[in-house]
């Protein structure tokens, strides 16, 4: 179903159930970097950047962006996205220990649990606004706060339910959540770093997550699942002291008062506003 499914509907539904602030965003690698330069909406950029940076580009200026390892800052974020192999005094803990590590073998330590994307198969990365239908996508990342991105993993367990497992390397978001994504295949939830807030400018109330494609549709159909059942965002305040069983759904009541849960009290309230 990947192959032929219609974004701009399948995003816009999941902005409206989100109410997303930007856009959701597509990321591409890409084998060959002469691709970049075949797509007429990509842009370039005019000096060293961060994937970060090109992210927020992409979700708040409405871009499509490319890059290939050497738009980086060496040994940073292109031994992430796989377009260059780490140099060795990051990989031995050097370099995390003249900021974010007491020691060099704490550095190293660190540099051995952050997940990459093998070097030698990619030579670019492409981002754009998934709404567009730019490319079909590796990935697609989605920032939002935490009720969002609780919302969209109770949307990812409502059916064929896992118990959801998510990382954190310290100072290496793009690692944890793209990284992770690309080399799991599951979606990966993470808390923005330092240097994606700094640099990114990535706000104290977003967290952002790396979903595969196909858990996009998942999510989507769940999410309006959800909201039939009463569960949307945002999520409306019940108050802290007062009974709470009258803000709950049918199936509460009856556990409450110690009957068979039925769930039949309260009928689905039915979605057609999209």
């Amino acid at each position: 179903m990947v192959g032929n499914t219609d974004w701009n509907a399948l995003i816009r539904k999941i902005e409206a159930l989100l109410r997303l602030k930007t856009f959701p965003v597509g990321l591409k690698l890409l084998e060959n970097k002469e691709e970049l330069d075949r797509n007429k909406w990509a842009r370039r950029p005019a000096h060293k950047t961060t994937l970060c940076q090109l992210i927020t580009m992409v979700r708040t200026y409405d871009w499509t962006v490319g890059a290939t390892a050497g738009d980086f800052p060496r040994g940073m974020c292109a031994s992430v996205a796989g377009l260059a192999e780490p140099p060795a005094q990051v990989l031995d803990g050097t370099f995390r220990s003249l900021v974010w590590c007491r020691t060099k073998a704490d550095g190293e330590k660190c540099e051995a649990s952050i997940p990459r994307i093998p070097a030698g198969r990619y030579q670019a990365v492409l981002l754009a606004p998934q709404v567009y239908s730019p490319f079909e996508p590796d990935m697609v990342l989605i920032y939002g706060n935490a009720a969002q991105m609780i919302l969209i993993i109770n949307a990812l367990q409502f059916a064929d339910y896992e118990r959801m497992q998510f990382f954190c390397s310290g100072e290496g978001s793009c690692a944890d959540a793209i990284a992770q994504c690309h080399l799991t295949g599951k979606p990966a939830l993470t808390i923005p770093c330092f240097g994606e807030r700094r640099f990114g400018h990535v706000q104290d109330d977003e967290l952002y997550i790396a979903l595969p494609p196909a858990y996009m549709e998942k999510m989507e159909r769940n999410l309006e699942a959800l909201y039939s059942r009463g569960v949307q965002y945002p999520v409306p305040y019940h108050g802290t002291a007062c009974d709470p069983l009258p803000g709950m759904p049918p199936g509460y009541h009856e556990l409450a008062a110690g009957k068979v849960i039925t769930g039949l009290g309260v009928p689905p309230r039915k979605v057609s506003r999209w």
